[in-house]
């Protein structure tokens, strides 16, 4: 990435392979160092997909087929008409019937126990410190930032929070500058990245108050 700010956030890189024209990558094993850790993969942003993903209006049956098992309602008389939908409208409902549209978060997968006050203190403390240096990275202020995570380590005695998945970050057209909080509209590039962050600081935090009330009552 080469943006010192971030580093320190990032596994580090190893090698990068080509193996039979597709490439993969050798990072640091995260789980490394922990005993027995609990994880959670927290997928960032109010957006998942590029905008180049949907550039397209070509209509395709095979989405339409999809957008019937999700949720039939939201199509129109034409598209019930002709079977087909574009792919900007499916992926759209697709996010809207997660928490991805609403927060600008969705967790993916976890696998959790025993979160008391210390942990969540160490977990946030973390993502306040990957939110100041976002705002204050170069890298993130001329790149948007689509279909990354938030990988959450902690054990019994340590907690980290990684930063991955950078498949589809891209550099912004030139010309184009966003906050990462504002609503996607296509055509601004806005991915919604701080948007979903400042949301779940907000709910741990909530979450961390709950285990101190609960805790004083016993």
């Amino acid at each position: 990435m080469g943006d010192a700010t971030m580093n320190r956030f990032l596994p580090k890189l190893h090698k990068i392979y080509n193996v039979k024209k597709s490439c993969f990558i050798a990072i640091d094993n995260l789980l490394y160092g922990f005993d027995n850790p609990s994880i959670m993969d927290i997928k960032m942003g109010s957006r998942t997909f590029l905008e180049d993903e949907v550039s397209n209006d070509e209509l395709r049956a095979d989405l339409y087929e999809k957008m019937i098992k999700l949720d039939p309602s939201v199509l129109t008389d034409e598209e019930k008409q002709v079977k087909s939908i574009n792919k900007l409208k499916y992926m759209q409902l697709r996010e809207q019937l997660s928490s991805s549209s609403t927060l600008g978060f969705r967790i993916e997968a976890f696998k959790t126990r025993n979160l008391n006050k210390n942990k969540l203190d160490k977990i946030l403390n973390r993502l306040n410190l990957i939110h100041s240096s976002f705002k204050c990275s170069s890298f993130f202020g001329s790149h948007e930032v689509v279909g990354s995570s938030l990988l959450i380590i902690y054990d019994s005695c340590k907690v980290n929070i990684w930063m991955i998945d950078f498949a589809k970050t891209v550099p912004l057209p030139e010309g184009i500058v966003i906050n990462h909080v504002s609503p996607w509209v296509q055509g601004n590039h806005e991915d919604g990245y701080l948007f979903g962050l400042e949301n779940l600081i907000n709910i741990i935090k909530e979450i961390k108050d709950t285990v101190v009330e609960n805790s004083t009552r016993h």
